[in-house]
């Protein structure tokens, strides 16, 4: 099949991969150990650190779906917002700004969406957001960025859903705001040779911005076990 050989492709050659989001595809075992955590906690989950970031469900899926709009929308509309992040450099600051500083940080819902913005700025730090606005804005790419996910959403689907890398040594770093967080035994559906599985107690989808020490620390010492 199609898929296969791209899979074959993408990982011939690659001596590691480190990851920071962890893929999602789940077979009936990981849905099953889901389904029971979300019950009993103490039953499926083998540490402290996997209990904390898979439970409670109804949080874990909350943030799922509070920060997954943005995904939807660059996946269906690129151009129609595109257009408006090329065009507009507020219409760039209002997309960019609030998706950098709102992935960095958990929200609190009992403040009002400036509190959170607020909040997220100071994790992500503004110095930050300012200079990948800046990139953005001056070599015009928000457009072919988004088109990305558009391209994963109608073409791609098939090759991540039949995702499978048995052979290549594979490093994931948790970090509590990133959106998607998976076991490590729901992630041997996909990473067949993990090597390293950590836990961090701050950082978010852009995790190494906003938490770059850990990154580099996690991506150093996977390094060392390669070698």
């Amino acid at each position: 099949k199609q898929w296969y050989q791209r899979r074959v492709a993408i990982t011939a050659g690659v001596i590691g991969l480190h990851n920071t989001m962890n893929h999602f595809k789940l077979g009936w075992r990981q849905i099953l150990q889901t389904l029971v955590g979300a019950v009993f906690p103490s039953f499926v989950y083998t540490t402290e650190e996997e209990k904390r970031f898979m439970h409670p469900m109804f949080k874990f899926s909350e943030r799922m779906y509070r920060k997954f709009a943005y995904f939807h929308v660059q996946s269906v509309l690129p151009d129609s917002y595109g257009y408006g992040m090329v065009d507009s450099p507020v219409g760039l600051i209002g997309w960019i700004g609030t998706t950098y500083s709102l992935v960095s940080c958990q929200m609190d819902l009992t403040k009002n969406i400036m509190a959170n913005l607020d909040k997220g700025v100071t994790s992500f730090g503004l110095d930050n957001i300012c200079a990948m606005i800046s990139i953005f804005w001056s070599v015009r790419s928000a457009q072919a960025s988004m088109r990305i996910y558009h391209e994963f959403y109608w073409n791609d689907k098939e090759l991540f859903s039949n995702l499978t890398i048995p052979n290549v040594p594979v490093a994931i770093s948790n970090f509590p705001n990133e959106i998607i967080h998976l076991t490590k035994f729901a992630s041997w559906t996909t990473f067949k040779n993990i090597k390293q599985f950590n836990y961090h107690t701050h950082g978010g989808h852009f995790s190494h911005i906003d938490n770059t020490e850990a990154v580099v620390g996690d991506l150093t010492s996977f390094i060392q076990k390669l070698q």
